[in-house]
Protein backbone atom coordinates (compact mmCIF):
# COMPACT_ATOMS: atom_id res chain seq x y z
CA UNK A 1 0.00 0.00 0.00
CA UNK A 2 0.91 3.55 -1.14
CA UNK A 3 0.48 6.46 0.92
CA UNK A 4 1.65 10.19 0.04
CA UNK A 5 4.94 8.81 -2.19
CA UNK A 6 5.85 6.27 1.20
CA UNK A 7 5.15 2.71 1.35
CA UNK A 8 3.98 0.36 4.14
CA UNK A 9 4.72 -3.12 4.34
CA UNK A 10 1.30 -4.22 4.72
CA UNK A 11 -1.35 -5.28 2.30
CA UNK A 12 -5.15 -3.96 3.91
CA UNK A 13 -8.05 -5.95 2.93
CA UNK A 14 -11.79 -4.86 3.48
CA UNK A 15 -14.57 -7.26 3.42
CA UNK A 16 -18.39 -6.59 3.08
CA UNK A 17 -21.72 -8.09 2.44
CA UNK A 18 -24.26 -6.49 0.48
CA UNK A 19 -27.40 -8.21 0.68
CA UNK A 20 -30.49 -7.19 -2.11
CA UNK A 21 -33.80 -8.10 -2.01
CA UNK A 22 -36.49 -7.65 -4.50
CA UNK A 23 -40.17 -8.62 -4.98
CA UNK A 24 -41.06 -12.81 -5.32
CA UNK A 25 -39.35 -13.85 -8.58
CA UNK A 26 -42.77 -15.81 -9.12
CA UNK A 27 -46.37 -14.52 -7.82
CA UNK A 28 -49.46 -16.64 -9.68
CA UNK A 29 -50.74 -14.69 -12.64
CA UNK A 30 -54.60 -13.75 -12.33
CA UNK A 31 -56.82 -15.72 -15.13
CA UNK A 32 -58.75 -13.23 -17.74
CA UNK A 33 -61.73 -14.30 -15.73
CA UNK A 34 -60.11 -13.20 -12.22
CA UNK A 35 -58.83 -10.03 -13.55
CA UNK A 36 -62.44 -9.52 -14.96
CA UNK A 37 -63.89 -10.39 -11.40
CA UNK A 38 -61.75 -7.80 -9.98
CA UNK A 39 -62.51 -5.09 -11.94
CA UNK A 40 -66.27 -5.43 -11.98
CA UNK A 41 -66.15 -5.16 -8.17
CA UNK A 42 -63.82 -2.43 -8.08
CA UNK A 43 -66.08 -0.47 -11.01
CA UNK A 44 -69.30 -1.29 -8.58
CA UNK A 45 -67.33 -0.29 -5.62
CA UNK A 46 -66.73 3.09 -7.13
CA UNK A 47 -70.44 2.94 -7.21
CA UNK A 48 -71.00 2.87 -3.50
CA UNK A 49 -72.41 -0.52 -3.61
CA UNK A 50 -71.43 -2.55 -0.33
CA UNK A 51 -69.70 -6.23 -1.01
CA UNK A 52 -72.73 -8.08 -0.17
CA UNK A 53 -74.76 -5.72 -2.73
CA UNK A 54 -71.94 -6.60 -5.38
CA UNK A 55 -72.06 -10.58 -4.79
CA UNK A 56 -75.85 -9.77 -4.85
CA UNK A 57 -75.37 -8.43 -8.00
CA UNK A 58 -72.67 -10.55 -9.89
CA UNK A 59 -75.10 -13.88 -8.66
CA UNK A 60 -77.67 -11.86 -10.58
CA UNK A 61 -76.00 -11.89 -13.55
CA UNK A 62 -74.96 -15.38 -13.39
CA UNK A 63 -71.10 -15.09 -12.78
CA UNK A 64 -69.18 -17.70 -10.26
CA UNK A 65 -66.67 -17.63 -8.55
CA UNK A 66 -63.29 -19.18 -9.99
CA UNK A 67 -64.50 -22.16 -8.08
CA UNK A 68 -68.02 -22.34 -9.57
CA UNK A 69 -69.70 -21.08 -6.78
CA UNK A 70 -72.35 -18.26 -5.57
CA UNK A 71 -70.65 -14.86 -4.52
CA UNK A 72 -70.99 -13.62 -1.27
CA UNK A 73 -69.97 -10.61 0.25
CA UNK A 74 -67.01 -12.10 2.34
CA UNK A 75 -65.64 -13.85 -0.83
CA UNK A 76 -65.82 -10.39 -2.24
CA UNK A 77 -63.84 -8.63 -0.07
CA UNK A 78 -61.60 -11.14 0.11
CA UNK A 79 -60.69 -10.92 -3.72
CA UNK A 80 -60.36 -7.21 -3.32
CA UNK A 81 -57.93 -7.26 -0.01
CA UNK A 82 -55.79 -10.04 -1.77
CA UNK A 83 -55.41 -8.28 -5.53
CA UNK A 84 -54.37 -5.01 -2.90
CA UNK A 85 -51.80 -6.89 -1.19
CA UNK A 86 -50.19 -8.85 -4.21
CA UNK A 87 -50.13 -5.43 -5.72
CA UNK A 88 -48.27 -4.31 -2.42
CA UNK A 89 -46.14 -6.85 -2.64
CA UNK A 90 -44.71 -6.32 -6.28
CA UNK A 91 -44.45 -2.27 -5.59
CA UNK A 92 -42.53 -2.60 -2.56
CA UNK A 93 -38.68 -0.71 -2.35
CA UNK A 94 -36.29 -3.30 -0.81
CA UNK A 95 -33.02 -1.39 0.06
CA UNK A 96 -29.95 -3.05 0.38
CA UNK A 97 -28.17 -3.93 3.64
CA UNK A 98 -24.34 -3.97 4.20
CA UNK A 99 -23.22 -6.22 6.74
CA UNK A 100 -20.18 -8.46 8.07
CA UNK A 101 -18.04 -5.20 8.02
CA UNK A 102 -14.35 -6.63 8.74
CA UNK A 103 -10.83 -5.32 8.01
CA UNK A 104 -7.52 -7.87 7.81
CA UNK A 105 -4.03 -6.23 8.01
CA UNK A 106 -1.65 -8.81 6.44
CA UNK A 107 2.14 -7.54 7.68
CA UNK A 108 4.39 -7.86 4.73
CA UNK A 109 7.90 -7.04 6.26
CA UNK A 110 9.19 -10.77 6.71
CA UNK A 111 8.07 -11.29 2.58
CA UNK A 112 9.85 -8.14 1.63
CA UNK A 113 12.89 -8.68 3.48
CA UNK A 114 13.42 -12.04 2.13
CA UNK A 115 12.56 -10.38 -1.59
CA UNK A 116 15.36 -7.79 -1.45
CA UNK A 117 18.15 -11.26 -0.52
Amino acid sequence: MRCKGGSFNADVIFHFSITYRRPPFYLPRYSQYQFFLYKTITEQREKGKTFDQIAEWLNKKGYLSVRGKKFKGNHIHSIVKKKRLKDEKLERDYPEVWSDFSLEVVDKTLVNMFEGL
